[in-house]
């Protein structure tokens, strides 16, 4: 039974790959929105350069998934995007103290979805040494502690954290679609698999009736078999004694009679009432004989 909605057990690799696409299209999205914030108030070159390096690099990223899916090696590279990008929005904004630790967490989430095996422990172990290189040697970024609230304004923050709910809304929701179709999926196969057990249970049921049937015609077939042999054995005996008579007591006076006639025929001056009478004889028992046979036989 074919259906276009059967649950396909592959569909793990498409569902990454729609996760992978969805991520991206967020980041390029905020991407966007850093290179605007990036113009207004305040016109920053370098920022607004590396926004758009970023967010064409994210969208070439975008046109890759779509044609490999969730493939490492597109997973590589927006791993690295998104470390470079992490590190430079910690340092630019405010360490422990900006919006950069609640991105990573949606990051760490992103990127476990997205992954399987080695390059998801991958992924994990070279995240956490970057986080531990962040609050372990802050003066290697050059800053001078993790927690640098100046860097980063209450505007700015709470327009990060907006956006992080947004983002968290958006993924429960796109979820949520996810598992109401899969599991209309398995509604879907369950039901079929009902369909299919119960066409089962009805040709069990014929072929139940089609054996007891088969085996009650076995039984006659052997009853009616038996009943022939015994009539075809009884005809036999019958044939039998037909033969013995036929053979003996027929045969013997029959020939004699001739015999008699043949005498006659060469003297017919001997001919007598004797052996008529003789001949009368011996016809009688012809017949009587004759009389038995078909009595034996009917």
């Amino acid at each position: 039974m074919k259906n276009s909605t059967a649950l396909k057990f592959n569909d793990r690799p498409k569902l990454e790959r729609d996760l992978l696409q969805y991520g991206i299209l967020v980041a390029i999205a905020y991407q966007l929105f850093m290179v605007l914030m990036s113009m207004v108030p305040v016109f920053l070159p370098e920022m607004v350069m590396f926004n758009l390096f970023v967010t064409m690099m994210l969208f070439f990223l975008y046109l890759l998934a779509q044609r490999v899916g969730a493939h490492p090696a597109v997973l590589l590279a927006v791993h690295v995007l998104g470390l470079g990008g992490f590190t430079f929005f910690w340092v630019s904004f405010g360490g422990l103290a900006g919006t950069v630790p609640s991105f990573l967490c949606l990051y760490t989430a992103f990127i476990i979805v997205c992954s399987n095996g080695y390059w998801r422990l991958f992924f994990i172990f070279s995240l956490s040494g970057v986080i531990c290189l962040f609050l372990g040697f802050p003066s290697f970024l050059g800053m001078k502690s993790v927690w640098e609230p100046e860097k980063i304004n209450s505007v700015q923050q709470g327009i990060d954290y907006l956006i992080m709910c947004a983002l968290l809304i958006a993924f429960i929701l796109y979820m949520k679609r996810k598992f109401v179709f899969y599991r209309q999926q398995v509604s879907e196969k369950y039901r079929q698999l009902d369909q299919i057990s119960k066409t089962l249970h009805h040709q069990n049921q014929e072929l139940a009736t089609r054996q007891e049937e088969t085996r009650a015609i076995n039984e006659n077939l052997e009853a009616l078999v038996a009943e022939r042999t015994l009539e075809a054995e009884t005809k036999n005996q019958k044939l039998a004694e037909y033969a013995f008579i036929n053979a003996h007591m027929l045969r013997g006076p029959l020939c004699r009679m001739i015999g008699l006639i043949d005498l006659m025929e060469r003297e017919p001056e001997k001919y007598s009432g004797e052996q008529l009478a003789r001949l009368k004889s011996l016809a009688r028992k012809i017949d009587l004989h004759v009389r038995e046979i078909s009595s034996t036989i009917g």
